[in-house]
Parts: C-alpha cells; sequence; structure tokens
C-alpha cells in the first residue's frame, strides 16, 4: 500500500511494481543484520521484493523511512551502493516533499532553535 503511494507521491509513478514483505529477520552471508533490503528481480527469487524486518512494524516513522531508502535502491538500482547517487536521490525525495512523507510536517524550521527537554 505505502509503496505504491510513495512511489506516485516521491517518484513520479516512474517505480516498477515491487511486492513488500515484513520478515523475521534479514540476515547478509557476512552475518550482518540490515533493518531493510531490496532483491532485484535478475535474483534467483526471479521476481523484486523489497523485505522490511518486521521489528520495525509500528515504529512510524523508521519503517517508512527504510521503505524509502530501499525504493531509491529500486530507482537507481541495488550495485550503486550508497554513494553519491543514492545521497543525491534520497535527499531529492525527501527534500521535495519537505519530509511530510516521514510525518514531519510539525518540524521547526531548520533556522528556529529547539528548545530541549
Amino acid at each position: 500500500m505505502h509503496y505504491a503511494m510513495y512511489s506516485r507521491q516521491c517518484f513520479s509513478g516512474s517505480l516498477p511494481f515491487v511486492s513488500v514483505y515484513w520478515a523475521e529477520t534479514i540476515t547478509f552471508p557476512d552475518e550482518s543484520h540490515p533493518n531493510a533490503i531490496y532483491v532485484p528481480g535478475d535474483s534467483l527469487v526471479k521476481h523484486p521484493f523489497i523485505a522490511i524486518n518486521e521489528a520495525l512494524c509500528g515504529m512510524f516513522p523508521l519503517e517508512r523511512l527504510c521503505l524509502l531508502h530501499e525504493m531509491v535502491h529500486v530507482k537507481i538500482g541495488p550495485e550503486s551502493g550508497h554513494g553519491e547517487e543514492f545521497i543525491t536521490e534520497f535527499k531529492r525525495l525527501l527534500d521535495a516533499n519537505r519530509w511530510e512523507v516521514m510525518g514531519c510536517i510539525d518540524m521547526p524550521e531548520p533556522s528556529q532553535p529547539t528548545a530541549l527537554p
């Protein structure tokens, strides 16, 4: 549901359909455990998907941030890693929506100081 909405809202509907699943755990070959992963269609599974660790379920906005992160990989390709192209695209989509896609519409402008509790 959120994938299709963000595809329209943030990527002008240009992303291909990708299934999104909750995963009990995600483990890379090096034994690290990412919060989410994009698996492209040229993998052994033969259909692209995004998996998000179910521990993030209900942890708004973290679950959405992970989805958007993986959607950037869908757009630019997983082989690009997290270099300049990834950072530029991720910043573009957040800035273009004033971070509203993350539910951060009540955040103060950067020039306004914030009081610490």
